[in-house]
Parts: C-alpha cells; structure tokens; sequence
C-alpha cells in the first residue's frame, strides 16, 4: 500500500486519505482530507464568508453561474501574461480565467500562509504602497494564448522567461516551474 506524508500534519498516512489531483506528480493532494477538509471549512466560515453566503454570497446569484461553469470548463486554453511591477517585470501562466489567476496573486500575497512563496514578486511589492500593487495587477498584458495541457503551459511560460531575460528585461521569476 502506498503511503504519503501530509505536508500539514506531519502524519504518513495511505493515499487513499488524500484528495486527488491529477496535476500532481504522485496524483494526489499534499494535505490529507482530513487536513484539506478543516482549512476549506476554515476558509468559507473565517476567511470568506461573504463568498460563500448561501443568501448573498457570489454563489446566490443566479447569473454568475454561467461564469461559474466556464471558470469549471475542464478544456480551457493556456494564457501566458506579463506583470509590470515598477521597472521589473512578471511572467505567468494559468489556464483559470486570468482575472482569477490576478485575484489570487493577490489573495497570495495577502496570506500569511503564502506570503513569499513567490519571493521576487512579493519582495517587490512589499516596497509599494497598496495603490501601487493594484496597479502593477492592473498592467497586465497576455503574451501567448494556446489550447493545450498545462504541462505544454509551463514550456511556454519558461520559453518567454528566456526570451525576456535574452532581451534584457529585468524578471521577478525565480525558482522557475520548480513544483513539488
């Protein structure tokens, strides 16, 4: 039986008591379900229960369900974008609907979980104002858009990375398409 140990709890437990996730290496979550399941209820109750309200929250609204069904579409393309922060930049990729992938770059930022996972963006921004960062969210720009895998995703967002550093522009990527 194979095992893994929950990067939350410490604990080598069966991967059966791990949530599954096809774009991991082993197929599964990195927290157990029972970790996964406490901070998700964590989550909708402390951290966004405005989202999550059943009476008000987004998912209350009736017309933000086709929105919710295109976010779910399993086929969407890869999108690889630029970032300008001050006289730096970021280069991304997601295949979430890029407003998405933007809101959590901030939501990231602002996790005391997360906060400096991304050390050259989040390095930068600590020494903005908040206006500022709103900005350089806001300075955009998509590079590539392309149906495919996300795997062809990260070669496209490292073959931009290279091209960009060839042509001289200063890049907050570091630790490049290192995954766990």
């Amino acid at each position: 039986m194979k095992e893994k140990t929950c990067t939350k709890c410490n604990e080598t437990k069966p991967v059966s008591l791990f949530h599954k996730k096809t774009a991991s290496v082993d197929g599964v979550q990195t927290k157990c379900k029972v970790c996964q399941n406490a901070y998700t209820e964590k989550y909708r109750k402390e951290i966004r229960p405005d989202y999550w309200n059943s009476t008000d929250g987004y998912f209350s609204n009736s017309e933000n369900w086709s929105y919710i069904a295109e976010y779910r579409r399993a086929d969407k393309d890869i999108i690889v974008y630029l970032l300008k922060v001050l006289d730096s930049f970021y280069v991304g990729m997601t295949k979430s609907k890029l407003n998405v992938r933007i809101n959590t770059h901030r939501a990231d930022y602002k996790s005391p979980i997360n906060h400096g996972k991304m050390k050259g963006l989040h390095n930068m921004w600590d020494k903005l104002t908040s206006e500022e960062m709103e900005q350089s969210l806001k300075s955009v720009i998509i590079l590539e858009t392309k149906p495919g895998p996300r795997y062809l995703g990260y070669k496209m967002e490292k073959k931009w990375i290279y091209k960009l550093k060839q042509d001289g522009y200063p890049l907050l990527n570091d630790k490049h398409n290192i995954r766990q």
